[in-house]
């Protein structure tokens, strides 16, 4: 659990509600450099209260955007969870939500704005200037140390060389030869679509760069894994007249369902119908407002010849 990585999810605009609280729950289940993070997608789709599917495309773009990446896999009764790890520093070159963005800057205001200490006068002689130079002043402006603030990534932006050794140095080396090229024209292309500001765009192009590899070398272990589909054995000619007369049973229940439901929104069911109907069918009635269940768990119709009850 990272308080930390909590906290810088709160802060920033990570998009919509569905990508931020899955953010979130990846940053409280995670360490404070963003790995560690394992959980099933049915799990967290009952801690939030959604769906599987929304967190399969939730996490999908997360990974799209660089946010997040598959690192790995931990086994489990069903099979294996994918373990997930978030890029921190891409996290941090996310623009802040309003209400901080406001905040950071009332605190620079307040910085900028603080009073200069009163200096007395007194018989000591005057210290030297520090500066380095005869013809520095005290207007001249103060070098910006670099990382200092984030900005977009330009047009003709380019990566510069990755430390020799390093894991990246080695993935970026297996490119073939147009592919470095294909890269790094997608990198520039997805940031500038999504308007991502970075303090350093060389230490996120490194994450760029270390994610791809991981999800490709996940992707050719899920097919190497993935057993070969079973043959589907051909339906015999009773087998096939048994399902024509189940989905016929079935669509015939549907009908039924439907008619009743209609003459219930009406008014037109006396009691005795409405106590023939299956329980379930009394439920989905009470559910459109079309039955009332009383004390003693027997159901009236709560609209009669059109009008409510």
């Amino acid at each position: 659990m990272s308080n930390h990585l909590t906290s810088e999810v709160d802060k920033r605009q990570v998009g919509s509600m569905a990508r931020t609280a899955v953010m979130r729950l990846m940053a409280d289940k995670a360490s404070d450099d963003g790995s560690g993070i394992w959980a099933s997608k049915q799990r967290m789709a009952e801690e939030i209260g959604t769906t599987r599917q929304t967190i399969i495309t939730t996490i999908k773009s997360l990974i799209e955007d660089g946010l997040i990446g598959e690192c790995g896999q931990r086994a489990c009764e069903n099979g294996y969870t994918v373990e997930y790890l978030i890029n921190v520093q891409a996290l941090r070159s996310l623009p802040l939500v309003p209400c901080h963005e406001k905040d950071h800057m009332e605190a620079s205001t307040r910085k900028a704005a603080l009073p200069v200490k009163q200096l007395y006068a007194t018989r000591q002689a005057p210290l030297p200037h520090p500066s380095s130079s005869f013809t520095q002043t005290p207007l001249e402006p103060l070098k910006q140390t670099q990382g200092a603030c984030a900005g977009l990534i330009s047009d003709d932006w380019m990566p510069a060389e990755l430390p020799v050794g390093s894991k990246g140095r080695e993935v970026v080396d297996a490119f073939s030869a147009g592919e470095f090229a294909a890269t790094v024209q997608h990198f520039r292309a997805h940031h500038r679509s999504k308007a991502t500001q970075s303090a350093d765009w060389q230490e996120t192009w490194t994450a760029w760069v270390l994610n791809g590899h991981r999800m490709s070398a996940g992707r050719g272990r899920k097919r190497a894994a993935r057993p070969a589909p079973a043959e589907i054995p051909s339906l015999t000619p009773a087998a096939r007249e048994q399902r024509r007369a189940e989905a016929a049973a079935q669509r015939e229940r549907q009908a039924k369902f439907e008619d009743a439901m209609a003459k219930l929104s009406r008014g037109e069911s006396d009691q005795a119908e409405i106590d023939a109907l299956p329980d379930y069918w009394k439920q989905v009635g009470e559910t459109r407002g079309y039955l009332r269940r009383h004390a003693n768990g027997t159901y009236g119709a709560r609209v009669q010849g059109g009008l409510a009850a």
